[in-house]
């Protein structure tokens, strides 16, 4: 028997095995043509060569053989990491005499799919409609949630700035900020927690809960008059509600877009900035006509509005009944092999620092530079304005041409405006209205693009996990990256801190780019 007829008998061993002994005269027929076929190999010019060399492939591979059709059938893979062939088999070249080569692609970039293990018995059922109506309206349900969730994020300067300088007065700014750095640092710390609850339950009722205890918070928050009570209702209270909604309303998003996530996921994350234009405009007409008092219980019943709305036209895709939570599964420390991910978190542990660090103190230090308050408050509303249009070209920019290029491409965008407008030129009005236009444009990636690449590397049953471990660090972050950066402002000198904002984008540009690396090698002209 040839080399080619052995390598196919040995391939439908299994299939004869299963079927011994059937009833189904159709199977039996199939197994006999299988058979049949062993002896028209050598009558093929050159198709002897090539089962021979298929046969060298399989025995070197670590293909699944074992466990009958159903693992040796690959439904399709798990996510898409655009790539160049990796190290390991290599696709056979077909060079025998005789035969055509295929012309190679001549396109730029090229696209391949992979699974974060390279686990090929792993069958993913989840399928992507990439579109349609339902699509589109748990879009819209996740832009409204967000809006209440990233909306309070990117409004905190506001709250800090007359907190600051009313109720907590006789307080330094470092320890002011204790009070945002604590409910930041909760919002993404226990986001390893709600990650595999969603996973394992869906969103509804991490939603539920954790609207009724933001909205309850906010409304306590509004009659702190003590540095405790702003930490307890506000920094703690608020912390919690807003952790256990953030995973779910961004990871649904990603049971209906795959192609298109990073469309999808900037669009709903645009929610995070129109709530960070409307809330410091309305908090600060506010404050002056009806008191702080009132300006958080209004701001409350509008978050407890639009999250109920969100709740309302989320939709998760499958019942995922099979998952059980434990415990255990909160952690997936193994995970940390794949550099992919290990440096992916480091590079956005750094992006939040710069970022926060940069939201946090824009307004306090526009009032340090004799500005008004009410150009010290604009700051913050145009950041926002500009993160809208960013945020979507991030995710145009990601789909067409890789996630983690075009992460890498806003990092290091952002580092540059940061050293040659923010630091050298910042007293002036007119260059800090620039920069804040520029630089909201560009860090708007860092809430809408983290989630694409992170689901970009994972497996669908495991992204709730990955993505909810990866702010499970990046949450130290802003506990001690916020006030300890406040400690290098000297007065009415912010340049200690503008400084640190540029070089932690610039060290998060640079693990970015080791992240890359990890995906693909030195491949430049490649799509990640």
């Amino acid at each position: 028997m040839s080399t080619g007829e052995q390598f196919l008998a040995a391939q439908i061993q299994p299939i004869r095995d299963e079927y011994h002994g059937s009833s189904s005269d159709e199977d039996d027929y199939a197994v006999v043509d299988l058979e049949e076929s062993i002896s028209q190999v050598e009558t093929t010019p050159g198709l002897e060569k090539v089962i021979s060399r298929l046969s060298q492939v399989s025995n070197t591979s670590n293909s699944q053989q074992h466990g009958g059709r159903s693992s040796s059938i690959s439904r399709g893979n798990e996510h898409n990491i655009y790539a160049p062939y990796s190290s390991g088999v290599q696709p056979m070249e077909l060079v025998e005499e005789g035969m055509e080569t295929p012309p190679k692609k001549s396109t730029e970039y090229t696209e391949r799919t992979i699974d974060m293990n390279g686990d090929s018995s792993y069958n993913d059922e989840m399928s992507y409609p990439e579109g349609g109506k339902q699509a589109w309206i748990v879009v819209l349900g996740s832009f409204l949630g967000l809006t209440a969730c990233f909306g309070v994020f990117n409004s905190l300067g506001a709250i800090q700035a007359y907190v600051e300088s009313n109720q907590l007065s006789d307080m330094s700014s470092s320890n002011v900020s204790w009070i945002f750095s604590i409910f930041i640092f909760l919002a993404f710390f226990l986001s390893v927690q709600s990650g595999p609850l969603f996973d394992a339950y869906g969103p509804y009722r991490l939603i539920i809960a954790g609207t009724l205890i933001h909205t309850t918070c906010l409304m306590l928050t509004s009659i702190c008059t003590e540095f405790y009570q702003f930490v307890l209702a506000f920094g703690v209270g608020c912390g919690i509600g807003v952790s256990l909604m953030m995973t779910p309303l961004i990871a649904v998003v990603g049971h209906w877009f795959n192609q298109k996530r990073g469309v999808a996921t900037g669009l709903a994350s645009m929610g995070g900035s129109v709530g960070g234009i409307v809330f410091p405009i309305m908090l600060r007409n506010l404050y002056s006509k009806v008191g702080y008092g009132w300006a958080i219980r209004i701001l409350g019943f509008i978050s407890l509005t639009v999250l109920a709305l969100s709740l309302l036209l989320i939709k998760p895709r499958g019942e995922r009944t099979a998952l059980k939570f434990k415990p255990k599964d909160l952690f997936d420390w193994s995970a940390l092999k794949d550099l992919r991910y290990t440096f992916l978190i480091a590079g956005v542990f750094l992006l939040e620092l710069g970022l926060l660090d940069g939201v946090t103190y824009l307004t306090s230090y526009c009032l340090a530079q004799g500005m008004s308050s009410s150009k010290a408050y604009l700051m913050l509303t145009l950041y926002n304005v500009t993160g809208i249009p960013g945020r979507w070209a991030s995710g145009v920019a990601a789909d067409k041409f890789g996630r983690f290029n075009t992460m890498i491409g806003f990092a290091l965008m952002a580092t540059i405006v940061i050293f040659a407008i923010w630091l050298p030129f910042g007293h002036s009005y007119g260059a800090m209205v620039a920069f804040t236009l520029v630089y909201g444009f560009f860090t708007g990636t860092v809430m809408s693009l983290t989630p694409v690449c992170c689901g970009q590397i994972c497996k669908t049953k495991d992204y709730g996990k990955r993505y909810g471990m990866l702010y499970l660090f990046c949450s130290f972050a802003v506990l001690f990256g916020v006030p300890v950066s406040g400690l290098l402002i000297k007065g009415d000198n912010y340049d200690g801190l503008v400084a640190l904002c540029g070089a932690a984008y610039f060290g998060a540009f640079l693990f970015l780019v080791a992240a890359r690396y990890a995906c693909v090698g030195f491949k430049i002209l490649c799509k990640v």
